[in-house]
């Protein structure tokens, strides 16, 4: 417990270090032929982000993350966190598109008494399910829509314990699922099925005690015959960049990595909506030679809620 409270005032000392600002989060979504890279990343157009704050309609929003997309009956839903800034608190939205390119924001759908983000949203057969981080409900919860994209409802709990942003993909046979802590260690579990029930891998802590690459970053894919995986790094701040990790073994009895690259982080130009970083991509098979890629990136903006962010923070911390 000291290492989280440690770093999490040394995110906010960097915060007063650059002006008492905090993170102002939008997101972009774009197509591309392949799984992004680096190289394909800064070929993208990327000046104006494609949803923010201000197109949030019914609720007062600070910001804009954690994008995850579906297609369903020809069209396409994006699912994400808006921080509402009345409550202090992450709640689920929804956004609809046509075509990929332009997007309609639609409401919020998912609203917790406690902080709920990162909404992984996929399909099993004819349902449609979501596993949001929950971590201040001290539970990982299964979601389905009962009523898309509109109403969900919770099935059942999958762990029981304080994981940072879940994140699941059927592979090989079985369920497979990722979780970072606020210990800085990354987790994995396997199921039979998706409702579980789920175990522990036995590797796992997979990595312990490294902040740069144990805290997920989107959604896991599959591209060729490999498994990859994307991961946060939160060195020397939350949120500044994301690292792309090639999965070389995954059984039940062993797992084995390496890292590729990082593909993402802050351009560190002046007025850029992604200036100060990014950290989660999502990314949606299209076809053979098309995926549509969802980002989210940050600047340091400041803002009359600091001193409220703040007592947040420090209530949480030392309650």
């Amino acid at each position: 417990m000291a290492k989280k409270h440690i770093q999490k005032l040394v995110n906010w000392l960097y915060l007063i270090r650059n002006g008492m600002n905090i993170p102002i989060w939008s997101i972009a979504v774009f197509m591309t032929n392949d799984v992004v890279s680096a190289k394909s990343l800064q070929e993208m157009n990327l000046d104006i982000p494609t949803l923010q704050a201000s197109d949030v309609n019914d609720v007062q929003a600070e910001f804009v993350a954690d994008p995850f997309i579906i297609r369903h009956d020809s069209q396409f839903y994006m699912f994400f966190e808006v921080m509402n800034k009345v409550s202090g608190r992450g709640e689920i939205a929804a956004a609809v598109s046509l075509d990929g390119v332009k997007w309609d924001y639609q409401q919020i759908v998912i609203r917790e008494p406690f902080h709920i983000s990162y909404p992984q949203v996929f399909k099993v057969k004819d349902d449609i399910y979501m596993i949001p981080e929950t971590i201040e409900a001290n539970r990982v919860l299964l979601y389905k829509a009962k009523q898309f994209p509109i109403l969900w409802e919770k099935t059942s709990e999958l762990l029981d314990g304080h994981y940072l942003d879940p994140s699941v993909i059927e592979y090989a046979g079985k369920w497979w699922m990722f979780a970072g802590t606020e210990e800085r260690n990354l987790h994995l579990f396997a199921a039979d099925t998706l409702e579980g029930p789920w175990s522990e891998h036995p590797s796992s802590p997979i990595i312990t005690n490294d902040i740069s690459i144990t805290r997920p970053g989107g959604r896991l894919i599959v591209s060729g015959d490999h498994l990859y995986r994307y991961t946060q790094n939160c060195y020397p701040y939350y949120g500044i960049s994301v690292k792309e990790f090639k999965v070389k073994a995954l059984s039940e009895t062993e797992y084995e990595e390496e890292e590729i690259s990082q593909i993402m982080s802050g351009t560190q130009k002046d007025s850029d909506w992604r200036r100060d970083g990014m950290h989660h991509i999502d990314q949606l098979r299209i076809d053979d030679n098309q995926w549509l890629v969802a980002v989210d990136g940050h600047t340091f903006k400041k803002s009359n809620y600091f001193v409220w962010k703040f007592n947040r923070i420090f209530e949480k911390v030392f309650s």
